[in-house]
C-alpha cells in the first residue's frame, strides 16, 4: 500500500477501488491472478463507503453473489456486535442498510482476504503507453504529484466513475443526453416531470438531447443524538442567495422541515443517509455545476468538488440559521448535526462527491432506456445472449437544470423516475468492452445511453460488473484469447458457478453462493438464449416434446452445442434385446398424433435421449433422469443439458 512499487507487471491492473473495483480486483485474485488495485485519491470503496448507506436496490433476489457477499458481511457485523435480536440487525436490514464505516470494515475485510491483491492509494493516473490499439501500461503519480511510477499488465479495468483510463487510452466516449429520436426513447432529451406518484410531464418536455449531466451532490451521514453529533460550520464564504427560495417554499407550504428538503432515510446507530429531496426545488443537488467537471485536470475537479461541499454545507447552515425561516424549523433542523464517529479525516464530511454519471464509452453494445423495459411482445425485458449480470432499479436521473417556470414549482428538468415502466433485466457483457481499445474493460463508465445509465449506475450493479470483468480477465489469460474474443458462453459457465445472477425469474428462488441449484442454474444460463419469453422459468413442470425439440434446436447452435441429438421419434421405442413382433405398426396411432395425446416427455424416452447426447458428445453427467420419475420437469431436462454442454465447452478448450 505504498509508491515504493516502480515498472513492475501484474497480470491485471484495476483503476479507480469503487465498489465495482474491489469487486473485480477480487474475482481476479480468486482465479491466482496477480492484481493491483490503484486508486488515485485516499479514499476506498467509492459512495458504499461514503455515505450511501441506503442501498439502492428493489430486491436482493437480483444480486449476485459478490454483492450478497458485501451483505452478508454487514449482517454479519451487526449481528456479532450487537446480537442477533438487536435494534441495528432489524435496522440493517438484511445487510442492505448500513453506516459507512461498518460498509468501509467490510470492503476491507473482503480485500485482506486476497493475497493476490496489491492495493495502492493516492495514484493519480498520469499517462498510459499503448501499442497500436492495445493498452500496455499506465504511470501515475503519487500524492502531490511526487514519486511517478509505470506499472505494465497484461489487461486492464477501468473501474473509475470517470471513465478516466478508458478515456487516456483512447476508447470513445458520450456525454450528456441523447434525444429521443437517436435510440428510440420515449422519455430521453428535455423533460420536465413530476416526481409526485403521478409523474405528470409538463409541457416542455420536447426530448431534445444536450450536453447536461445530471446533478451531483453528497450523501451525508447525519444524525439528531446529541452524544454522537458534530454541528454543521458555516462555509467561506458563504452565499445565502443559493438558498434564498426557500423561505417562500415555507410560507407556501412545499415545505414544511429539514426533512422536506433532505431526504433523511435511517440507516443503523440513529444515523441517516442523506440525499436530496426529489420534491424539493433547493435540496443538496446541483444542477448546472458539474459541467465542468468531467474533462478537467486532477485540481480543477478539486475546485468543483469544493463548490459542491460549500454549497451543501451553506444549505445544512441555512437551514439551522437563516432568520426569514421560521423559528420552528429552524429548532427542528438545529437537532441535527454530522456524525461524530463518521469520517473523520475529512472533517465528519463526507470524503466522495456523489458522481451519478460522467463519461459513457461506446461499446459493443448500447445499453438504453429499451433494455430494461419490457420487450414488445414479450413477458420480460429483452433477452441478451451475452448477458453477465442483471439489474433491477428503476430507470431515473437527477436534475439537469435549476428551478425555472416551467417546473411549477414542482419540478425541475431532467429529473425523472420510471419505476411502472422499468423490469428487471439483463446487461450484456458488450457493455463493459469499449471500441478501438484493445486490452481494457470497462464496468462503471459502460456503453449506455442517460436513460440507459439511469438503471445501472446503482453501485450493486457496477459490484457484479466488475465482478464479472475480474472474472473475464481471469479467463482471457487462462484461454490465451483477448477479452473482445472470449468466450461469453465460458464466462457465463464460471460466473454461474460462483453465484453470478445473469437471468432472472420470479418463481426461481436466486442463489448466491457457489454451485446453487442446477435446475437453476441451467435455466439462468439458457434464460440469455431466449428460452423463456417472461420471468417464470415453471422448473417444477413437467417438460412437453415441442418445448424439448425446440430447445433442442435453439441449443444446438450454441458454443459447444453442435452434435446435438434430437429426440427419438417414436413413442413406443423398445429396448435391444426386446421382441417387436408380432406388430401392426401401420394400423398404430402415429407418433404426430400420439404426442398430440401425451405431450409430455416420456422419462424412458428422456434418458435414451440422454445416452445418444452422451455418445454423441463424449461427455458424462451426474444429473440424470430417475428411474422412479413420473415425468421430466423442465428443470430436470434442462440441468441435464446444461452439465453435459458446460463440460463439453470446457474439454473442446482444452483439446486446443
Amino acid at each position: 500500500m505504498t509508491m515504493a512499487i516502480t515498472n513492475q507487471s501484474f497480470d491485471l491492473i484495476v483503476y479507480g477501488a469503487t465498489p465495482a473495483g474491489i469487486a473485480a480486483a477480487i474475482a481476479s485474485s480468486r482465479r491466482g491472478k496477480r492484481t493491483l488495485l490503484l486508486e488515485p485519491s485516499a479514499h476506498v470503496g467509492g459512495m458504499m463507503t461514503s455515505g450511501l448507506g441506503r442501498t439502492d436496490i428493489r430486491s436482493l433476489e437480483s444480486s449476485g453473489g459478490i454483492f450478497r457477499e458485501f451483505a452478508e458481511g454487514v449482517l454479519q457485523h451487526y449481528t456479532l456486535a450487537y446480537g442477533a435480536d438487536s435494534v441495528q440487525v432489524k435496522e440493517c436490514n438484511g445487510g442492505l442498510w448500513f453506516e459507512p464505516g461498518v460498509a468501509m470494515d467490510v470492503l476491507q475485510g473482503l480485500l485482506r482476504r486476497e493475497e493476490r491483491i496489491t492495493l495502492m492509494r493516492g495514484t493519480e493516473l498520469t499517462e498510459v503507453e499503448t501499442e497500436r490499439s492495445e493498452l500496455r501500461a499506465i504511470n501515475v503519480a503519487g500524492p502531490g504529484g511526487r514519486s511517478g511510477s509505470r506499472f505494465a499488465a497484461e489487461l486492464f479495468i477501468d473501474a473509475t466513475y470517470e471513465g478516466d483510463l478508458a478515456a487516456m487510452a483512447g476508447a470513445p466516449y458520450k456525454l450528456g443526453r441523447e434525444s429521443r429520436d437517436e435510440w428510440g426513447e420515449e422519455y430521453a432529451g428535455k423533460l420536465y416531470m413530476d416526481f409526485h406518484p403521478s409523474k405528470e410531464v409538463f409541457p416542455g418536455s420536447t426530448g431534445e438531447g444536450d450536453d447536461r449531466i445530471q446533478a451531483y451532490n453528497y450523501r451525508l451521514c447525519l444524525t439528531d443524538r446529541a452524544d454522537n453529533r458534530i454541528e454543521f460550520r458555516k462555509p467561506d464564504p458563504y452565499d445565502r442567495e443559493r438558498y434564498a427560495s426557500l423561505p417562500a417554499d415555507v410560507r407556501e407550504g412545499r415545505i414544511g422541515g429539514i426533512r422536506d428538503v433532505l431526504n433523511m432515510l435511517p440507516i443503523p446507530n440513529g444515523k441517516t443517509d442523506s440525499n436530496n429531496h426529489h420534491y424539493c426545488m433547493c435540496s443538496s443537488d446541483l444542477p448546472e455545476e458539474n459541467f465542468d467537471y468531467i474533462e478537467a485536470d486532477p485540481r480543477s475537479r478539486e475546485k468543483v468538488v469544493e463548490r459542491h461541499r460549500s454549497y451543501v454545507e451553506g444549505l445544512l447552515w441555512f437551514l439551522q440559521n437563516d432568520e426569514e425561516l421560521p423559528e420552528s424549523f429552524r429548532l427542528d433542523a438545529g437537532r441535527w448535526g454530522h456524525a461524530a464517529d463518521e469520517f473523520a479525516e475529512s472533517g465528519h464530511f463526507p470524503p466522495q462527491l456523489y458522481v451519478r454519471e460522467a463519461r459513457r464509452i461506446e461499446g459493443e453494445y448500447m445499453f438504453t432506456e429499451n433494455d430494461a423495459r419490457i420487450a414488445p411482445g414479450s413477458g420480460r425485458a429483452p433477452v441478451h445472449a451475452d448477458s453477465i449480470a442483471i439489474g433491477d432499479y428503476p430507470i431515473d436521473s437527477h436534475a439537469t437544470r435549476k428551478r425555472e417556470p416551467e417546473g411549477r414549482n414542482i419540478a425541475l428538468e431532467g429529473f425523472l423516475a420510471l419505476p411502472w415502466l422499468t423490469a428487471i433485466y439483463q446487461i450484456p457483457y458488450g457493455c463493459m468492452v469499449p471500441k478501438r481499445v484493445e486490452r481494457l474493460l470497462v464496468p462503471t463508465a459502460v456503453s449506455a445511453t442517460h436513460m440507459g445509465l439511469g438503471t445501472i449506475r446503482m453501485e450493486p450493479v457496477w459490484m457484479q460488473l466488475g465482478f464479472a470483468a475480474g472474472t473475464a480477465v481471469a479467463l482471457s489469460l487462462e484461454l490465451g484469447c483477448g477479452v473482445r474474443e472470449l468466450s461469453v458462453d465460458r464466462l457465463q459457465d464460471e460466473l454461474l458457478a460462483i453465484g453470478q445472477r445473469i437471468t432472472y425469474f420470479r418463481d426461481a428462488s436466486a442463489f448466491g453462493r457457489e454451485g446453487g441449484d442446477m435446475a437453476q442454474v441451467a435455466a439462468e444460463y439458457f434464460g440469455t438464449k431466449g428460452l423463456f419469453d417472461d420471468y417464470a422459468a415453471s422448473l417444477e413442470e413437467p417438460v412437453t416434446v415441442k418445448e424439448a425439440s425446440a430447445w433442442i434446436a435453439l441449443i444446438r447452435r450454441l458454443d459447444g452445442g453442435a452434435g446435438l441429438p434430437v429426440l427419438p421419434a417414436s413413442p413406443t421405442l423398445l429396448k435391444a434385446g426386446i421382441d417387436m413382433g408380432p406388430r401392426l405398426p401401420k394400423s398404430e396411432v402415429m407418433p404426430p398424433d400420439y404426442w398430440a395425446a401425451h405431450p409430455f416427455l416420456p422419462p424412458a424416452l428422456a434418458r435414451v435421449w440422454l445416452a445418444a447426447t452422451e455418445r454423441a458428445w463424449e461427455v458424462s453427467g451426474q444429473t440424470g433422469i430417475r428411474d422412479d420419475a413420473e415425468y421430466v420437469s423442465r428443470g430436470n431436462f434442462l440441468a441435464c443439458l446444461y452439465e453435459r454442454l458446460k463440460k463439453r465447452r470446457r474439454g473442446a478448450a482444452e483439446a486446443r
